[in-house]
């Protein structure tokens, strides 16, 4: 304890602006004709210098005139975010132009052609100088023509610590066709006009990069750099509770409690459902939410502190089919939005069970549950600034999942009275697998990335980062209402998401979706990951799948389904089964819904397929053959569309069919929010 706290004293006095580093002030002014403090983001005028060791040296310089302020004048506090050493890895870069026309902008179902010569859109790694595939697109949430941002995403997320450097030229507005002139601030700087220590900053540190990368420079309408967090910076706090809150498991495994066993007789699935309670340790400042939220405690290094023991609940299931271990498999299961692990409840999930020997267990997710909504809610409403209650309750909701899987691994609980069938223990400790659906997918991918004792994980209609799925989902409507009503400037709202993305990423996906295959975190094994979604998902949009997939290096088979005749940017495509190799693979698929909107809006919910992968033979068959043989196997003979399914499903029958889960899911989460609005 004396070491830590000498350290952190040592570390607080080594905090220092280095002189030499040119960025003061809370606004840039290199937007033309922008109201808005934040443009251009992320931008690492919004840092300084560091003498902290490891990490990029780097930590963010933001004060409470620099992010959105709400229409009653309530300013964000900005202490949390400028902990971080960067800017998160899946970044939304935003910036604004009057009047823009976006025809010669790369559009996302044509990604390639950012990489062409006179893309007016550049994006470079600054150390290795290469081009970024990516995507650039007007913001439409808004009616407000006059304020939408020009928002450019990556097409995968981008490496931890590195510095890369944003060039804009070429624009042209809609009234007269004609190039729009940067501002007078980075005409000046562009032009070499200016003496201060910002001109050198450009004329030592992006100017040249831009040079050498084949970027002219006198035709710029805009430029500046940023630096993702290192990843020290994103997944201390993850690693932290992980390593700690495992070591201090018995060495028997963590302690339970049955708390009810309903044995089922004329069910056609389920034979026994269980129960209980599970001890696990504490790093927030209470364990329930309350209408509060939950915050964790830290020390003076950020690390996550012990504060006690708490009980998480859980559900276990046995179908009829399982008779004995060799035979049978475990399967941790993630639920979705705000919902929780009664969603293995559902028909559908016991008759996967039943027909695939599956024993499924679950938890809730701790952060993104059913009993967040009120702090989550409480928030968005009363104080944005205290967004950091999602992503730190979501830790200590990874740590429950992983210790759920240590006790499905222990001898006391594989042998207890309650799990045996005729005598005989049923679970396996050397099957277990992961899947999760919605938010189960999304979460389930960080869970994969930080977990020890899972390789295979199945993850059905998953995305990130959040801040490009949100915009696009129909769950995110009421919180949307909720902040048009507090932030009326639509480039505030817009700017609101790479807020609050910075903080996610400590625990969502935009964090992570590059660690489960070939660069995995320490002490932790790569992993083999399946990604499966639907064209004409209204709540969690198929370029989030992708962005995801591509940041894992997934590949693809043969003829892929496709949005708007879109080119598959970015993938390997294999023509038969991977096998026992450690990757990822991208599976569409179409259940003939109309074309979705091309920008970020959200789909109709009225031909919603989010619940059609889950319930599609073709993609529960390829979950199986990877959880029982270790092989990406496709399905399909030709695409997956309605012309190779049987049985036949269209989102039409499958959101009728869904009514049990999904309808029920999503009418509990509308009735809480009417309840707490």
């Amino acid at each position: 304890m004396i070491n830590t706290i000498k350290l952190a004293f040592i570390f607080s006095v080594f905090i220092v602006i280095i002189n030499s580093y040119p960025f003061e002030g809370s606004c840039d002014n290199l937007v033309p004709n922008s109201e808005n403090c934040l443009l251009p983001f992320p931008n690492n005028f919004y840092t300084q210098k560091t003498l902290i060791p490891g990490g990029t040296g780097l930590r963010l310089r933001i004060s409470e005139d620099t992010f959105p302020i709400t229409n009653s004048g309530q300013k964000f506090e900005p202490a949390e975010w400028n902990k971080l050493d960067g800017f998160m890895g899946l970044p939304m870069i935003t910036t604004y132009f009057p009047d823009l026309n976006i025809d010669n902008l790369p559009p996302h179902w044509e990604i390639s052609k950012s990489l062409e010569e006179n893309c007016p859109t550049v994006i470079i790694n600054a150390k290795t100088l290469k081009k970024v595939p990516h995507y650039a697109e007007l913001d439409q949430t808004t009616k407000n023509t006059e304020k939408r941002a020009l928002t450019i995403w990556p097409s995968k997320r981008l490496e931890s610590g590195e510095r890369y450097i944003v060039a804009i030229r070429n624009l042209i507005d809609n009234t007269n066709e004609l190039p729009i002139a940067p501002s007078d601030v980075f005409k000046n700087y562009r032009d070499n006009n200016t003496q201060n220590t910002r001109q050198n900053y450009f004329n030592t540190e992006i100017f040249p990069y831009l040079i050498a990368a084949g970027i002219e420079i006198d035709n710029l309408q805009i430029a500046w750099d940023f630096t993702v967090a290192s990843r020290e910076s994103t997944a201390n706090r993850l690693l932290t509770i992980r390593n700690d809150g495992l070591s201090r498991l018995p060495g028997s495994g963590p302690k339970y409690y049955i708390t009810d066993v309903k044995e089922f007789i004329d069910d056609d699935y389920l034979l026994r459902r269980i129960k209980g309670e599970i001890e696990v340790p504490y790093y927030t400042d209470k364990p329930k939410p309350g209408l509060s939220g939950c915050t964790l405690i830290v020390n003076a290094l950020g690390n996550p502190v012990f504060q006690g023991w708490t009980n998480t609940s859980f559900t276990l299931q046995i179908p009829k089919s399982v008779t004995d271990q060799e035979t049978s498999n475990t399967v941790v299961y993630g639920h979705g939005l705000f919902y929780s692990q009664k969603e293995i409840e559902s028909t559908k999930i016991q008759e996967i069970g039943y027909n695939y020997k599956y024993i499924y267990a679950a938890t809730n997710w701790w952060g993104m549950c059913e009993e967040d909504v009120a702090a989550i809610t409480n928030m968005a409403l009363t104080n944005t600034s205290r967004f950091t209650i999602v992503p730190d309750r979501s830790l200590q909701g990874f740590l429950n999942f992983m210790i759920l899987t240590k006790l499905l691994k222990s001898e006391n609980f594989i042998n207890d009275n309650n799990l045996l069938v005729n005598g005989n223990p049923v679970l396996n400790p050397n099957n277990i697998n992961y899947n999760g659906n919605s938010l189960g997918g999304i979460y389930g991918m960080s869970f994969m990335a930080i977990n020890q004792d899972i390789i295979n994980g199945a993850l059905s209609v998953p995305g990130g980062s959040f801040s490009l799925i949100l915009p696009r989902s129909q769950d995110f409507v009421p919180i949307f209402v909720i902040l048009k009503e507090r932030y009326s400037d639509p480039i505030d709202r817009i700017n609101l998401m790479n807020i609050l993305q910075l903080l996610w990423d400590r625990a969502g996906p935009g964090g992570y979706m590059d660690s489960l295959t070939t660069n995995p975190l320490p002490d932790t094994p790569s992993k083999r990951i399946l990604i499966q979604y639907g064209l004409g998902d209204a709540q969690v949009s198929w370029l989030g799948a992708l962005t995801m997939a591509r940041s894992m290096g997934a590949v693809m088979f043969p003829d892929n389904v496709k949005e708007n005749n879109e080119e598959l940017f970015g993938f390997d495509v294999i023509d038969g089964p991977l096998e026992n190799e450690f990757g990822a693979t991208c599976q569409g698929f179409d259940y003939g819904s109309p074309e979705v909107p091309q920008t970020n809006v959200p789909p109709s919910g009225q031909t919603d397929t989010h619940s059609c992968p889950s319930r599609d033979q073709r993609a529960i068959d390829q979950m199986n053959a990877l959880f029982t043989t270790n092989i990406f196997q496709n399905y399909c003979d030709g695409p997956c569309n309605l012309s190779t399914q049987n049985p036949k499903i269209n989102s039409a029958k499958c959101n009728q069919e869904d009514n049990e889960l999904n309808d029920q899911e999503q009418s509990f989460i509308e009735s809480l929010f009417k309840k707490f609005l």
